[in-house]
């Protein structure tokens, strides 16, 4: 299947509730949020809830189309514009956005992490917040047994160690790097979601704990321009 018509699988609502968190602690009073990367609508859907003009784009068409009609489901459609495209070239001028987000494998699977970055960087106005994760090469390293797979991890650039993705945004001024999808990684699906509240309270706790976070299946930057 080609790249522009995969949807990746999507995140488990617990996911969805720990990024959330992550993005209210820095979101702008009003303005417009881009939304990079954004596949059906999971984060832009519930942020037009709250009123902000949102842009989702993505290089699927079946995501957008699924994000529309989902938009629509939740009467936020008007809020929300639907852009197909990609994150390492993007149509946008400038200085257009007050927050921008790049969430889960957006930087993992472009064809460039670095001019990905760059691009998203330019976007952003100055003195506002870019948030964006990457898949945990820490994590990853503990989910194989085979050494040449062990290897792989160790040397690919598509998942990174802290230090690797602080030196990709180093343009930005970094706020914090904190944890997201430990439970989604660790435990299974239907154990976690027969008792959510306890799950988010502890994907919450480990995912900012400073040590913990290397147990999360993603790490996530927060940094502001200046």
């Amino acid at each position: 299947m080609k790249i522009k018509d995969w949807i990746f699988p999507e995140a488990s609502e617990i996911d969805t509730l720990r990024d959330l968190k992550i993005i209210k602690e820095y979101l702008p009073k009003t303005g417009t949020i881009l939304d990079a990367g954004g596949g059906i609508g999971r984060i832009s859907i519930e942020l037009a809830k709250l009123n902000y003009k949102i842009v989702l784009l993505d290089i699927s068409k079946k995501a957008l189309e699924i994000a529309k009609a989902e938009s629509k489901k939740a009467k936020v459609y008007k809020k929300i514009e639907f852009v197909e495209g990609d994150v390492c070239d993007l149509s946008f001028k400038d200085n257009s956005f007050d927050m921008v987000l790049a969430l889960r494998d957006v930087i993992n699977y472009s064809v460039d992490a670095e001019k990905a970055v760059k691009e998203l960087i330019r976007v952003l106005k100055n003195d506002c917040y870019l948030i964006a994760s990457v898949a945990n090469k820490t994590f990853w390293l503990t989910k194989e047994v085979e050494s040449e797979k062990i290897k792989n991890i160790i040397s690919t650039k598509k998942m990174l160690k802290e230090s690797e993705l602080k030196n990709l945004f180093k343009s930005l001024k970094i706020e914090k790097v904190v944890g997201s999808g430990f439970c989604s990684g660790n435990i299974q699906k239907e154990n976690y979601l027969k008792n959510k509240e306890n799950f988010i309270e502890i994907e919450n706790i480990i995912g900012d704990d400073d040590e913990f976070k290397f147990a999360c299946e993603y790490l996530v930057i927060i940094g502001k321009k200046v």
